[in-house]
């Protein structure tokens, strides 16, 4: 067993290597902000049986994404804290990114069920990926379509990955639509005339003086290895959340149809908590353990990719691509009108990092938003980063939970859509514009 997860781990990872090459030599796919784990799986998909037949897909690629995300999603909620204070200071931009997800969740499934009435080969639970594709990515998205395929929800990881990587593109060409409106109304007020084309990055090599280290050892080598003791502490936190829910399902034999996805969520909970009371929290190093999702998430891409069905994207082609469109229409409006009336003279970058991230990836945003602002003038991109800080907690919560109650009552998260952003709209209305 153990043979056969090297040696196929072995075979995937030379295409994320090849993702990695035609990224650097292919600039559109880097312009884009593609993955190289996209790009690896996409090769592999094309040289696999479904199109040339020129290599063998190994049967056990297309189970691999269960358990790495239950690893991503443990190590995404690991050693989070937040600050008050800087949530009171941006309110504002916490209250139009809840607004922009949770009016896609609504919006997204609504549409989704109008066009499943056409296109009857479609689950009726596909509208929910909206806000795990478009607003999360390609990591939402395999967390999620897995979760809904285990849930006998067939189908839901091919529409995933087709709509995160739909919304990738779609972020930067409609966004620029938007950068070159703006400019020419005069809404870009911090641009300056600064060279700042000669400071893009011209491929994905960090140099020497810029490189990061990938964490720290916080214990002493003969004792363990470093990203050893931090894997210790990521697989006690899936297995303490395992136990606990196999407890509580002895007692409540409903629990036991709990998706595993949130056994790791709750166990790094539990852990930290523990870790924080015992001031032993200095021996975890959060900047190792997320380097440890993030493998586990190249891997989980990777694979999928590779194991898409093409005959259900083909099959399904246009009501994806009016589905696309009704969210681009929704962000537009969110953040090009209802922004611009809530805050102040320097809005336009805020709202582009807001569209970005809600299309596409939170790169696509930063990027679309240093059109605008290279220089970092406004306050937009520390009111971003605690926006995001605040939410990704919550939405790889929601990951988990989100598609148990869509199988089980759509209506219910259409409601919750629906009343958070209109909570949210009237907050902007009464406090953020009065700001």
């Amino acid at each position: 067993m153990f043979a056969t997860a090297v040696n196929e781990l072995m075979f995937l990872f030379l295409f994320l290597l090849a993702g990695v090459v035609l990224r650097s030599v292919v600039k559109p796919l880097r312009k884009l902000y593609l993955p190289s784990g996209l790009i690896g799986g996409a090769l592999a998909l094309i040289l696999g049986p479904q199109v040339l037949g020129i290599i063998k897909i190994p049967e056990n690629w297309s189970g691999m994404a269960s358990p790495m995300i239950n690893i991503v999603l443990t190590t995404t909620l690991f050693g989070i804290s937040i600050s008050i204070s800087k949530m009171k200071s941006f309110a504002g931009a916490i209250s139009s990114n809840l607004l922009s997800y949770f009016s896609q969740l609504a919006v997204g499934i609504l549409a989704a069920l109008g066009l499943q009435r056409i296109w009857t080969g479609l689950p009726r639970e596909w509208g929910v990926m909206t806000v795990f594709t478009y607003w999360g990515g390609h990591g939402a998205a395999t967390s999620s379509g897995t979760l809904f395929e285990e849930l006998g929800v067939e189908g839901m990881l091919s529409i995933g990955l087709i709509l995160a990587t739909l919304g990738l593109i779609v972020a930067m060409v409609v966004g620029m639509v938007w950068v070159n409106i703006g400019v020419r109304r005069g809404w870009a007020r911090a641009l300056c005339n600064a060279k700042n084309k000669g400071n893009d990055r011209k491929s994905d090599y960090i140099p020497k003086e810029k490189q990061k280290p990938l964490g720290h050892a916080t214990v002493a080598s003969d004792s363990i290895n470093g990203l050893a003791m931090q894997m210790c502490f990521v697989f006690l936190s899936m297995w303490i959340g395992s136990v606990l829910f196999g407890l509580i399902a002895k007692v409540i034999p409903a629990a036991s149809n709990i998706p595993s996805l949130l056994y790791g969520i709750v166990g790094a909970i539990i852990i930290w908590s523990v870790l924080r009371k015992t001031h032993l929290d200095p021996y975890a190093d959060k900047d190792t353990i997320d380097n440890i999702g993030g493998v586990a998430l190249e891997i989980c891409i990777c694979s999928a990719t590779a194991t898409l069905d093409l005959n259900f994207f083909a099959n399904n082609l246009a009501p994806i691509m009016i589905h696309m469109l009704m969210i681009i229409v929704l962000m537009s409006f969110v953040c090009m009108v209802l922004m611009r009336r809530w805050f102040g003279e320097d809005w336009f970058p805020l709202a582009l990092m807001f569209f970005g991230a809600g299309c596409g990836s939170t790169p696509s945003g930063l990027a679309l938003a240093r059109c605008v602002d290279p220089d970092v003038k406004t306050e937009s991109w520390e009111a971003f980063g605690v926006a995001q800080g605040c939410f990704v907690p919550v939405t790889s919560t929601l990951v988990a939970i989100l598609p148990v109650i869509a199988v089980n009552n759509l209506w219910i998260l259409v409601g919750i859509g629906a009343v958070i952003s209109a909570a949210m709209i009237v907050f902007n209305e009464l406090v953020v514009r009065k700001r």
